[in-house]
């Protein structure tokens, strides 16, 4: 038989539908959004049903691991941290609607629900970061959650990967710091309005979203601006499509408007002038120079891409041009499948903050950690890049058929691909390497900083050990005294008081001094820590000295350098130092605390 006789081959079956569009329910308007969207043509993508769900759930798997690692191995408490932890041990609820210490600046409730856990579980580093690690590992498969509503297949398993491995999420699920809240709230936020787009007349959502800003804004600063997003583009649509949704929305302005004044009242009041004018020359790189046009594209480059968009992975100085390539990727396949309203929805918190930054309001970029509330939408473009980058690079070769599409893997993983879609394979492993990464690491170092293990390490030993055989005191947070002319702003004095705080057997249970132990057997010791941004004032030295002399006898003075240096450990950035004044009472005086040095050294506690 020759070969022009030989029949055709039977046709191959088309894959079958993963999902259906969202249909409207009769008598409910159309949905303005066709989701999920489509990235590869009919019958190629590369992802059989059975392998998208295999990769999805290993993905949302390792994210939830890589976080919950990071949680267990307990860091130690780093200059960033202790500055604003430090504000909860002698402040209560009202007292943290006062200005904050250390140039701090956080969400009222936010402060509200950390030291309620603080009072029911006690001080600790796991307590700290609690509330932060919770958001983290509930925004993973919220966030799968979220993306199945917009996508499907390959570009859906590839936004998920980066979501759940990416860097800034990872590194910020361990910290007593809002970010973490900043992007579990913006999610939400995020998919409430994903959810009305595809069924614009369940007025539900809208409702939920009404009643969510309020508690979002008083929980997270920068929710305001995705509000501000979410209320122009429930806006549009009413306005083009003459919905019925207008009651819900003037609700939900009206509580957004009331929710903004009420926490812009609370924080002019919480921030203080100094704070605000030491935060504004901190964050001055991040401002647009809108009166340069010039510096204004330079500045707009290295802004995106440096490390506000470090997904998975980047870094300052253009560490990140990869990922803002793939996000620009992303925005074209929105634009090519005429998706102007879900772009508007995530580009507008840009040009909210983008505005306020303008007005030195708020930071834009500068650091991941300050645009983490759109962690979520970063993520999407990225991953939506890279798949429409491999669409398009498939769209060249000819279609595979049914049997050509990526099964469930199997072992060994050299199978799990067909040559053909080789590249996706390396892309799917190179994230779950990064995730195995990002554990070795963490594993390997769990500091952030050699200094701050070495810090933390010190107050184990010194507020356990010296303290054995004496009554070990501490004139910042026993006597509330000051030996200084001005207060100082130095992280270290905050990671020293927030370390004796976890490490101190007696502060830890919060008891006072055992004044009437004292005696030659049992000596005093008065720990003083000097910080070098601290101006020594040795009028006020001699002065406290004299009057702790008035009772007890000074007999040793100890003095303990704690050098700080660079990330190369090479080169000393400041030393700190802790001095220990050893005093035996006097004979034939009565035993108790010093009074004349109480009451001209205690100062005022914060209102509770």
């Amino acid at each position: 038989m020759s070969q022009t006789d030989c029949p055709d081959p039977a046709p191959q079956p088309p894959l079958p539908p993963r999902r259906e569009h969202v249909s409207p329910r009769p008598g409910e308007p159309a949905a303005v959004l066709r989701l999920p969207l489509e990235i590869f043509a009919a019958g190629s993508d590369p992802l059989s049903p059975r392998a998208e769900a295999w990769w999805l759930w290993t993905f949302i798997a390792v994210g939830l691991a890589v976080r919950l690692v990071r949680y267990l191995l307990r860091f130690p408490l780093w200059e960033d941290e202790a500055q604003l932890s430090a504000n909860y041990l002698d402040r209560g609820y009202l007292g943290l609607l006062q200005p904050l210490g250390n140039l701090q600046v956080c969400p009222p409730l936010f402060l509200w629900c950390q030291l309620t856990v603080l009072k029911g579980l006690g001080f600790t580093e796991y307590t700290l970061r609690l509330i932060p690690f919770l958001c983290a590992m509930i925004s993973v498969p919220l966030f799968r959650h979220v993306a199945g509503r917009l996508l499907r297949g390959t570009a859906l398993v590839l936004v998920v990967g980066v979501f759940a491995v990416g860097y800034p999420m990872v590194r910020y699920t361990g910290e007593a710091k809002p970010y973490s809240s900043d992007l579990l709230v913006g999610l939400v936020m995020l998919g409430l309005a994903i959810e009305w787009l595809r069924r614009p007349g369940q007025r539900r959502w809208l409702w939920a979203l009404a009643g969510l800003v309020g508690p979002a804004v008083g929980f997270s600063y920068p929710a305001v601006f995705v509000a501000g997003a979410t209320s122009l583009v429930v806006a549009r649509v009413l306005w083009t499509s003459q919905g019925r949704g207008w009651r819900p929305w003037v609700a939900f302005n009206l509580v957004l408007l009331a929710s903004f004044a009420a926490v812009l009242l609370v924080s002019r009041t919480a921030v203080g002038e100094a704070n605000q004018r030491d935060m504004v020359d901190y964050w001055s790189f991040t401002f647009p120079p809108v009166t340069h046009p010039l510096q204004m594209i330079g500045w707009f480059f290295s802004t995106h891409a440096g490390g506000m968009l470090a997904y998975p992975f980047g870094g300052p100085h253009g560490g990140s041009t990869l990922s803002l390539a793939c996000c620009v990727a992303g925005l074209a396949a929105l634009a090519r499948r005429r998706q102007g309203l879900l772009t508007l929805l995530f580009l507008a918190p840009l040009g909210l903050n983008f505005a306020a930054a303008a007005l030195h309001r708020f930071p834009y970029g500068g650091h991941p950690r300050m645009g983490l509330y759109l962690g979520s939408v970063f993520s999407t473009l990225v991953g939506l890049g890279v798949a429409e980058l491999l669409a398009r690079a498939a769209a060249r070769r000819p279609a595979l058929s049914s049997a050509g599409a990526i099964r469930a893997p199997r072992w060994p993983p050299a199978r799990w691909l067909p040559r053909q879609h080789r590249t996706l394979g390396i892309l799917l492993a190179a994230i779950l390497a990064l995730a195995a990464g990002i554990v070795l690491r963490d594993l390997a170092h769990p500091y952030h900083t050699p200094a701050m293990l070495r810090s933390r390490a010190f107050a184990r030993w010194f507020w356990l050990d010296v303290g054995h055989d004496c009554e070990l005191v501490c004139l910042k947070s026993d006597f509330l005294a000051n030996l200084s002319p001005r207060v100082a702003k130095s992280g270290w004095v905050s990671l020293y008081l927030c370390n004796q705080r976890i490490y101190s057997p007696r502060h830890t249970r919060g008891e006072e001094p055992d004044w009437d132990r004292v005696s030659a057997q049992w000596p005093l010791r008065c720990v003083w820590y000097r910080s070098s941004n601290e101006q020594r004032d040795s009028r006020s030295l001699e002065a406290w000295l004299e009057q702790m002399q008035s009772q007890y006898v000074l007999t040793a003075r100890d003095q303990y350098p704690m050098p700080a240096y660079d990330k190369t450990e090479r080169q000393t950035q400041t030393v700190d130092y802790l001095d220990v004044f050893k005093f035996v009472p006097r004979e034939g005086m009565v035993h108790g605390p010093p009074p004349r040095c109480v009451e001209t050294c205690r100062a005022p506690r914060q209102p509770r």
